[in-house]
């Protein structure tokens, strides 16, 4: 009895060792042949030896599945061959997929050789869109799997039914709300060459400005939907808008609650995205974005910064820059008042306005608060003491003069001190000639007073600066997507601009962004080989931008008349 149970236990002994050779070997050449093997003839030859050792390896029949398909790709032109191949890699898979059901690689590549049996026997039955949903719903829509299943199936849109539609639109919204640039592109071009249908993109489009604006970009860049893609940037500069609001009232938080470093950065971020706004509302029929809310936002951004500056005693340039912008916008006597009471407080400014000259700078601010409260006879007093005094300016502080100069004049003007407002723009001529500000005052002066002489050489003046005529002496090439920027001066007139471009005729009619003083002021496509565009300028520099959106274009000049 002893020595059957010993036979025995040497028996299983030697099965378990054969069984283990067995293991061995079928694992040996399933690696030599994964690892090392790149023809599919060879790498076959491997893989059946492999089987004869252990035929229920599951991993032998994927890479037999997939060296069948690349034999049957291989032989595409052969119809017999490429059938063969084709089926015997679907044979494979399916003993694949009998052994590891839940295998979402196995069930993507039966997928692809189902795909492409489809192609070569249109009459079969073969369902490939089963398989493809399979991969899909077993990998997550985080993995490279899920991606190409997307990609495929969108290519395939026209012979899907509208439940293999739905189910396609649903991993598609998954991919594209991780906003990754690379496959959002990818899967533009797929729609443009198989899709195109703008209703379906806005059904997957995440709500994201980043996602509109490269939409809006890849829609001008094919020369596709100019509505589509100005609708876009509308949508897209509204949600940048929103964000934008949502950062001031977090800073807003943050430096009530003396958190100044961060409140301070929430601004300036805020503040950052406004400037990138265009404002594309105005070329479509919608208004997403109010533009008195618009420019109420912008002033509390820039009280908010100065304010900041002000705590964390940054450089007074920076901070006074600040103020003025602001100054610029705000025309509310209270809220200047308040602005008032606030820069006395940190000991900024003096209580009342006194003809004190030591910091010019200082003074330009607070006469300019003066003025913005309707203080005018302070101001001609402040005025009249300076007449009296001399006054020696340093030369980096003369534009601080010449401004003060320039408000004593606008306060002369306001109470109908006309003479004396003459006076005053006179003299800040004489630190600034060519100030477009003061000249354009002075031309009221004299319109009002009927002195025609003295109206004709100042305009005459103005129109030197600002007189009809040409740039770009030699072509500007301005490439796709960039912007060419010309700054000019003007009196607050309107004006005339033909931009003139030599056309390639070989291209695209190029689509040409025009934007003025940071808005889009048109959009559209060249036709022949030139722009005309009526604006309305402000007093002093104006910012003209030219963008090609999809064609490197030659601008041959710019004339304004």
């Amino acid at each position: 009895m002893a020595s059957l149970k010993k036979g025995i236990f040497i028996a299983a002994l030697i099965i378990l060792g054969a069984v283990e050779i067995v293991l061995y070997w079928n694992m040996h050449l399933f690696y030599q042949a994964k690892e090392r093997i790149r023809e599919p003839e060879k790498k076959i030859e491997i893989l059946e030896r492999a089987n004869l050792f252990y035929p229920y390896n599951d991993l032998i029949y994927y890479e037999l599945g997939k060296a069948y398909f690349d034999l049957g790709i291989a032989n595409i032109n052969r119809k017999e061959v490429r059938n063969t191949y084709f089926q015997e890699s679907l044979e494979n898979f399916i003993r694949f997929l009998q052994i590891n059901p839940a295998s979402p690689f196995g069930h993507f590549n039966f997928a692809q050789s189902l795909l492409y049996m489809s192609y070569v026997t249109p009459t079969s039955d073969l369902d490939y869109f089963e398989e493809y949903k399979k991969a899909a719903l077993l990998t997550g829509h985080h993995s490279e799997i899920y991606y190409e299943v997307s990609k495929i199936l969108f290519s395939r849109w026209e012979w899907l039914s509208e439940e293999e539609r739905d189910f396609t639109l649903e991993i598609l919204k998954k991919i594209l709300r991780r906003k990754e640039q690379k496959k959002l592109k990818a899967l533009l071009h797929i729609w443009e060459m198989n899709v195109k249908d703008y209703d379906l993109m806005d059904r997957i489009l995440p709500e994201d400005s980043e996602v509109f604006r490269l939409y809006a970009q890849f829609l001008g860049e094919k020369s596709l939907s100019v509505e589509v893609r100005q609708q876009k940037l509308a949508q897209a500069e509204f949600i940048e808008y929103e964000k934008a609001r949502r950062m001031y009232d977090d800073g807003q938080y943050k430096f009530r609650y003396s958190w100044i470093k961060e409140a301070f950065n929430r601004f300036q971020s805020s503040l950052n995205l406004l400037k990138k706004i265009n404002f594309y509302q105005n070329l479509t029929d919608q208004v997403f974005i109010n533009p008195l809310e618009f420019e109420e936002l912008q002033k509390l951004l820039y009280l908010s910064l100065a304010k900041c500056g002000i705590e964390q005693n940054e450089d007074p340039g920076k901070v006074e820059d600040y103020l003025y912008n602001y100054l610029s916008l705000e025309d509310e006597s209270v809220n200047i008042k308040e602005l008032e009471s606030y820069l006395n407080d940190k000991g900024l400014i003096k209580k009342k306005l006194e003809a004190s000259f030591d910091n010019l700078e200082r003074l330009s601010l607070q006469i300019l608060l003066s003025f913005k409260q309707s203080r005018f006879s302070d101001i001609m007093r402040l005025g009249s003491l300076l007449q009296q005094s001399f006054v020696i300016v340093p030369e980096e502080q003369k534009s601080d003069y010449a401004n003060i100069l320039q408000i004593i004049g606008d306060s002369c003007f306001k109470s109908d001190f006309l003479y004396d407002a003459e006076e005053f723009y006179l003299k800040a001529l004489e630190i600034e000639p060519n100030n477009l500000s003061t000249l354009s005052r002075l031309l009221q002066i004299y319109e009002r007073l009927n002195r025609a002489r003295e109206f004709q050489v100042i305009e005459a003046r103005i129109e030197e600066r600002f007189k009809p005529r040409e740039i770009a002496d030699e072509p500007i090439m301005i490439e796709k997507g960039k912007r060419f920027s010309y700054t000019f001066p003007s009196g607050g007139r309107g004006v005339i601009l033909d931009l003139r471009f030599q056309r390639n005729l070989k291209r695209a009619d190029p689509l040409i962004a025009v934007f003025f003083n940071g808005k889009i002021i048109r959009e559209g496509y060249l036709r022949g080989d030139a722009i005309s565009v009526s604006l309305e300028t402000r007093v002093g520099d104006n910012i003209l931008m030219v963008m090609p959106v999809n064609t490197p274009v030659r601008l041959l000049k710019v004339i304004f008349r």
